[in-house]
């Protein structure tokens, strides 16, 4: 009786997890997929996944097309995601910025957060014009190829980015990707001394980015505020008209979380001293 009651167990806990597997694929993915594509990607038999997915939806995780009967996550998981995360206060204080930058700057405006050693793009304000890369909220990018990755893992405490240097590997995204760990260093200090980040097509061709950190009350580098756009219209030069623009925008959102300038010098919890909430 015992080994049954072991057994029925062990299959409940694989159920989750092959349950929280078709979540991650969804939400990765960030469209809707049929079960035959779904069962390909996590190697389960079509009538498990069709099992799997009725569950979800009668818990209310996932939804179904009633036309073309294909599946996505429910507004209920998002929902669960941002208060886990507990980032409402840093995207309602962010969002009259990201608008602010989007028309101003012609470009694509962008919230993103350290998640899991990726950078977590939490909002956006899309760009007004037709020609523009589009990035979805949820979706995560590599930290060190990225300008507000370099933002965040600039300001993270000395031996948290050490550790992260560590152990990732600097896998070209494309021909101007850093995979040299000393040039990534100085890269990384050098966001610190300027107080921006650039990306000119290190994580995609024909994009380039500029970001700027946003701090909260106690002076530590939560999120950061980036634009992005073609390189065509974010050259060098436009990005260097933008750089105080960006400052002052990234400087607004943190006062708007309690930050006060000159905070880090006296704070014992600045960036560099202290870990992460």
């Amino acid at each position: 009786m015992e080994r049954r009651r072991r057994r029925g167990r062990a299959s409940g806990v694989h159920s989750v997890l092959r349950a929280l597997t078709l979540l991650d694929v969804l939400a990765r993915e960030g469209r809707e997929m049929g079960v035959v594509d779904l069962g390909r990607r996590v190697q389960l038999h079509v009538s498990t996944v069709h099992r799997l997915l009725g569950t979800l939806i009668a818990g209310g995780y996932v939804q179904q097309d009633p036309e073309t009967g294909r599946y996505a996550l429910s507004g209920k998981i998002y929902q669960l995601a941002q208060a886990s995360l507990g980032w409402r206060d840093l995207r309602r204080v962010s969002r009259p910025h990201l608008e602010r930058i989007a028309k101003l700057s012609g470009e694509t405006a962008n919230l993103v957060v350290l998640e899991k050693g990726e950078a977590c793009y939490l909002d956006k304000v899309e760009s007004p014009q037709s020609l523009k890369f589009l990035t979805k909220i949820g979706h995560r990018a590599p930290l060190y190829c990225t300008a507000v990755g370099k933002v965040l893992l600039s300001h993270l405490p000395e031996e948290e980015t050490e550790e992260f240097l560590s152990r990732v590997t600097l896998v070209p995204q494309t021909r101007n990707t850093i995979t040299s760990l000393p040039r990534l260093r100085r890269e990384l200090k050098k966001v610190v001394a300027q107080g921006v980040a650039v990306d000119r097509e290190e994580c995609e061709k024909g994009a380039s980015c500029l970001a700027v950190p946003i701090r909260d009350h106690t002076g530590r580098v939560v999120a950061a505020l980036g634009v992005s756009g073609p390189t065509v219209r974010l050259a060098d030069r436009r990005i260097s008209k933008l750089v105080p623009f960006m400052l002052e925008e990234g400087r607004r959102v943190s006062a708007g979380l309690g930050y006060q300038a000159g905070i880090e010098s006296s704070d014992p919890f600045s960036p560099r001293k202290a870990g992460r909430r």
